[in-house]
């Protein structure tokens, strides 16, 4: 039962680190999210740190995709197997203090609270090697297609007529996923009278179904 409510307080404070981290860099440099920060975002983006990242792989093959969850898979598992024996080491250290459960508990996480910025950098550190190291027999299981590299792709990033809108290309709540056309100055294209149509056939599907930009643009020019 201790090691679940340890892996469960390093899980959450994986994510109060990913917030505070997001809150913490400069203005320009913040997602989207963190520019209007309420405390229903923060949880969400404390709940869901490990799969942030997984909507940039959109345009990926399935074995990239399939490399991306392994290697993610690993990282976190290293992450989350520091953290809760670092947490267990401050419940042992609680337990020299109370006896009661609940008080044991309260006390390893201020104590692990406290120590998150020192061992968090020190787990980073940790993670390079080891994940090196467990990583080579990741790289034979799941190797990278033939598929042509990202800067090949036909797709908005590679297009001359391009415009990087992080409002737009955000992962958790960037205006790709917006149930109606937002205004033309917030689309990353910078001939939107010329592809509107296809915009707004974009907005007409799902948005759990789409990729982040539109497929198969007819106005696309490759990036010189």
């Amino acid at each position: 039962m201790e090691i679940v409510i340890c892996a469960l307080l390093a899980y959450l404070l994986s994510g109060f680190a990913q917030v505070i981290k997001d809150l913490g860099v400069r203005a320009m440099d913040r997602p989207v999210w963190a520019m209007n920060p309420t405390l229903g975002k923060a949880i969400m983006v404390a709940l869901t740190w490990p799969s942030r990242p997984m909507i940039l792989l959109a345009q990926s093959s399935p074995a990239e995709i399939a490399q991306w969850v392994a290697f993610r898979l690993l990282g976190f598992l290293i992450q989350m197997t520091v953290l809760t024996v670092f947490i267990w080491g401050a419940y042992a250290i609680a337990g020299l203090v109370f006896e009661s459960f609940f008080l044991k508990f309260v006390l390893a996480a201020v104590i692990a609270f406290i120590g998150l910025f020192l061992v968090l950098p020190l787990i980073s550190l940790i993670m390079v090697p080891v994940t090196l190291l467990l990583a080579l027999p990741l790289t034979f299981l799941f190797p990278k297609s033939g598929k042509a590299p990202a800067v090949d792709i036909r797709w908005c990033r590679t297009c001359k007529h391009h415009r990087k809108i992080p409002e737009y290309e955000d992962t958790m709540k960037g205006l790709w996923q917006e149930e109606s056309i937002p205004r033309s100055d917030k689309l990353p294209c910078k001939i939107v009278l010329e592809t509107s149509q296809i915009w707004e056939a974009y907005y007409e599907t799902e948005p759990r179904s789409r990729a982040l930009f539109p497929r198969d643009c007819l106005f696309f020019e490759k990036q010189t």
